[in-house]
């Protein structure tokens, strides 16, 4: 397995997340696409009848004022892009996407192997948000979430892994192993306050069988409080990249995450691969 299409989602302000895409396209010798999320006019303002005591010749001025800002923050969107592409020297597709709802964003997401993103965004001149974790959840593939300030060297060579044994998180390890086959140390934390047991032991096995030697850490506190013992170890090991299975699920538009998962992708202390 590796990443062969990588999708980034792009604005203005998102270079050293463009970056970071375009070096890991590089070094999986993958196809690149960095995708502009768009807002409708009418979808911003509520549809029609908010326009609707307004002469049409005003309304044409609004919607052709609304179409020209959008173009321009597509064009220096797709300049941020394109350097970044440039200096990397990967192949790259340049798409548009409707992003008043995260409905296109995974559509593509399901279409690539591997999708970078901020923990939230907003299409410019728009006003839904849209969230990592959402498009995750409805993505069926590994989703890199990049905090505000993207790491500005190579990615993944210090890796830390939560693992329970659960579903969620055998997701992630196995959509993470191309950059775990490559990380130069692969940690794994398994917060369970009555052990693993057999299945523990077996996991570091498998690892093994990818060539992969990890340092599995073992920690009995409870679960209300493992999103700390995750910072904790973060720091202490220097990981610059978290693997965890994402815990939720969508509930008539709403997120329903479990408590780690939450917690984490509020404020992410590294860039996190998350699956479901």
């Amino acid at each position: 397995m590796t990443y062969r299409d990588i999708l980034v989602q792009v604005d203005k302000g998102a270079a050293g997340r463009a970056r970071l895409a375009a070096r890991l396209a590089d070094r999986f010798k993958a196809h690149l696409t960095g995708a502009f999320l768009k807002s409708a006019f009418l979808a911003q303002y509520m549809a029609a009848e908010a326009l609707g005591g307004l002469p049409p010749t005003m309304i044409d001025e609004l919607l052709t004022s609304h179409a020209k800002a959008v173009d321009a923050a597509s064009e220096d969107a797709r300049l941020v892009f394109e350097a970044a592409a440039g200096e990397a020297g990967c192949a790259t597709d340049w798409l548009t996407l409707q992003g008043d709802s995260a409905l296109d964003l995974q559509d593509l997401a399901r279409r690539s192997d591997l999708t970078v993103m901020p923990v939230s965004t907003v299409a410019p001149l728009g006003q839904n948000r849209i969230t990592a974790a959402e498009v995750a959840l409805g993505a069926a593939g590994p989703v890199l979430i990049v905090p505000d300030e993207a790491p500005s060297g190579d990615l993944g060579r210090n890796i830390l892994v939560g693992w329970n044994g659960g579903r969620e998180a055998a997701r992630a390890l196995r959509d993470a192993m191309p950059l775990l086959q490559e990380a130069e140390a692969v940690h794994v934390l398994i917060i369970s306050p009555g052990g693993m047991g057999g299945p523990e032991a077996q996991l570091q096995r498998h690892l093994e069988h990818h060539g992969i030697t990890p340092n599995i850490i073992r920690d009995s506190s409870d679960d209300q409080v493992a999103a700390d013992v995750f910072r904790e170890e973060i720091k202490a090991l220097g990981a610059d990249l978290l693997v965890m299975g994402l815990y939720g699920r969508p509930r008539l538009q709403e997120l329903v995450l479990g408590g780690v998962s939450h917690d984490l992708l509020d404020r992410p202390p590294v860039p996190l691969l998350v699956s479901h």
